[in-house]
């Protein structure tokens, strides 16, 4: 049996589940790890071996986020009645049996693999855990979509009372609400969702750091702020598919709602130079004007700063000057460099996909 298991992005709740319990493991063994299994090709590779560790990991992680070790049993708030109350060590058990899963068997409704495993070698009490969690989806793997047992049908699921579920996902799914938590906005809980399990990995972890700094920015600004990291940290090769691809997922409530950047937009972000120079700008003002795709205005608030500093008026009484964070003549000055060639950039970059 290979050493490995290859996973491949599919539908938003698995890739949740997945990047959740990479960063799992990143927190029990080290962010190291997790870049060795991660592919340019969008696939992870994971190790059997990892899954003997998995739930202590897990447990550690969530005590460290100042929870229950196990926040699994009974009626809690993410995954109600995954376990009953004795059941945790037996969990374990199962866990650790992940490692001999086949590829064999019905396909999973959540991944489309046909993973399976051979419940006679399990005891008692981790059969029961087995038959009950990997039967089909329901409101135990998610107290959102999950449809409650024997009720009515799901329109998550087009109207099926619930779809088939393998025993990896029903496993990694306790992990899916780790990335969504990681990022609380005030438009709701945020996940990058993309094509490829490093692009998701790289670009949810910059959001967490975004949010280390500060609360206040808009789902836009985020994913704006994200690409621009993305394309000066990592090298990454992205096509117009993958591009148009990326979406954030939001979850508010009861709700689920999805939002991407304009194609145009994502592409200019996603350009090492372009991401460079904006960073350089040092200013939220200019990425504004980007999202905006109002890239004229960056000759004309580099027109604005040029006449300044010949007139030596007054930069609060202009419209577009009021708006820079830093308004002294250094900062003005090497903004003032930066424009015009961020400018002449992406207009360079504008005209050939229009020529194409």
């Amino acid at each position: 049996m290979n050493k490995f298991i290859t996973l491949y992005p599919a539908n938003w709740l698995y890739n949740a589940a997945v990047i959740g319990f990479l960063r799992v493991i990143a927190y029990g063994k080290g962010e190291e790890v997790i870049d060795k299994w991660l592919s340019d090709n969008g696939t992870v590779t994971i190790e059997r071996g990892i899954f003997s560790e998995s739930v202590a990991f897990y447990k550690g992680y969530n005590k460290h986020k100042g929870e229950k070790e196990l926040p699994l049993v009974g009626k809690n708030k993410r995954y109600p009645n995954y376990l009953q109350s004795g059941e945790e060590s037996a969990f374990e058990d199962y866990s650790k049996n992940l490692s001999n899963i086949k590829e064999e068997g019905i396909a999973c409704g959540i991944c489309s693999r046909n993973f399976s495993i051979d419940f006679s070698q399990f005891n008692d009490k981790t059969k029961k855990i087995a038959e009950r969690i990997t039967s089909n989806i329901q409101v135990i793997h998610n107290s959102l979509i999950g449809p409650s047992k024997g009720e009515f049908p799901n329109s998550f699921w087009n109207l099926n009372y619930s779809i088939s579920i393998c025993p990896l996902c029903a496993y990694l799914i306790i992990h899916h609400h780790i990335p969504f938590e990681s990022a609380q906005t005030q438009n709701g809980q945020i996940f990058i969702n993309a094509p490829s399990f490093k692009i998701m990995w790289h670009l949810n972890k910059f959001v967490e750091q975004i949010f280390s700094k500060s609360k206040g920015y808009q789902v836009r600004q985020i994913l704006g702020i994200s690409f621009i990291e993305l394309a000066q940290k990592v090298a990454v090769t992205l096509g117009a598919w993958s591009i148009m691809n990326i979406e954030m997922v939001i979850k508010r409530g009861n709700e689920i709602e999805y939002y991407s950047l304009p194609y145009e937009i994502s592409r200019l972000l996603l350009q090492k130079d372009i991401a460079s120079l904006i960073s350089a700008t040092k200013e939220p003002l200019i990425l504004e004007i980007i999202l905006n795709g109002k890239f004229s205005h960056l000759l004309t608030l580099s027109h604005k700063i040029l006449r300044y500093s010949i007139t030596e008026t007054n930069a609060f009484n202009d419209k577009y000057l009021s708006q820079l964070r830093n308004k002294d003549t250094k900062s003005l000055k090497i903004l003032s460099n930066i424009l015009p060639e961020l400018y002449t950039r992406i207009n360079s970059i504008i005209s050939r996909e229009v020529m194409i």
